[in-house]
């Protein structure tokens, strides 16, 4: 992939599991790039690549924001959260935060920006989660017509080493005995590689034909999530019987795991996946790869010790 002249990049959200795997990517090719954050001190590990520089910010307003990119720049806002705490609400991080971004932008003059959105975003979405994503959409879509160069990308469930995803559910198996509740078994998903997200990214980055657009991202393949949990369950070599459980029981424990440490399911998680989380089409041009199937890779994070025989022998059911 060519790069263009202009390789300053900031990134908003840039110390999280995408935005690790983009810094990497970004610097390898040479970027330099500004990573903005409230803690820098917590992310100094990311100061090991020579052209990153961590940059603090305390509120995030356009007068806050505007400071820390420069005209030219490229900007990409990764900023999520998968559930809400008191201080942070969906309409905050998810709406509020990239609004101020697009605004700074139009008044730096930034080159482009890419905003990573999420598959199923909508303002009449059933769960907070996607309409304050979709409420995005819009606030970025208002700063297009008013001459802001950006381009909004929607992957599906983002999987890859050190994920909340994969590895949330390897870990509940691993403390399961015997048999393991599956919550809303029969949702659709897509999930896609992280490096198939960043490749995209880069490329959006990059390539001006991408510019005031929008493009859903996903895997080549569709899962149920019973069926994505039982490929997990035999990559970590376990045998757990998976119990589908009702809407209304999924309800019932999404009301109890919300206030387990690290709510590992709420209601609203619950809601998200009433939307189905696929594409109809290939993957979009103009990014033109083959993206990486969840069962090709996903072994190597989930059970990097497990002897190749035993994965072929696991993908034929034996």
């Amino acid at each position: 992939m060519s790069l263009t002249n202009t390789k300053q990049a900031v990134l908003f959200g840039g110390t999280g599991f995408v935005g690790r795997n983009l810094t990497k990517s970004l610097t390898s090719n040479g970027w330099s790039v500004n990573v903005v954050t409230r803690r820098p001190h917590r992310h100094r590990d990311l100061l090991v690549m020579p052209t990153l520089k961590l940059k603090q910010i305390e509120e995030f307003t356009p007068e806050s924001v505007a400071p820390l990119m420069e005209e030219g720049d490229t900007v990409v806002n990764l900023i999520g959260i998968l559930n809400e705490s008191k201080r942070n609400s969906f309409e905050r991080i998810h709406t509020q935060m990239p609004k101020s971004i697009a605004e700074a932008c139009i008044e730096k003059q930034v080159r482009r920006f890419v905003h990573v959105s999420s598959l199923g975003a909508h303002t009449d979405a059933p769960s907070a989660y996607l309409r304050s994503k979709g409420k995005a959409e819009e606030e970025i879509h208002k700063a297009v017509s008013q001459g802001l160069d950006a381009i909004v990308l929607r992957p599906s469930v983002i999987f890859g080493r050190h994920d909340s995803f994969t590895n949330q559910f390897a870990n509940f198996l691993k403390m399961a005995f015997g048999f393991f509740l599956v919550v809303s078994p029969e949702s659709k998903l897509q999930p896609v590689y992280v490096r198939d997200v960043v490749h995209c990214i880069v490329h959006a980055m990059n390539d001006r034909e991408t510019a005031r657009n929008s493009c859903d991202l996903a895997g080549p393949d569709v899962y149920t999530m019973k069926e994505l949990i039982l490929i997990i369950d035999r990559m970590i070599g376990r045998r757990h019987k998976m119990i589908p459980l009702s809407a209304s029981l999924s309800r019932l424990l999404a009301t109890f795991l919300q206030f387990a440490p690290g709510k590992p399911l709420t209601p609203d998680n619950l809601l998200s996946l009433q939307v189905e989380n696929t594409i109809d089409q290939e993957f979009p041009d103009p990014y033109g790869i083959q993206p990486n199937r969840f069962e090709d890779v996903a072994e190597n994070w989930l059970n990097p010790q497990l002897d190749p025989f035993d994965i072929y022998r696991a993908k034929a059911g034996r």
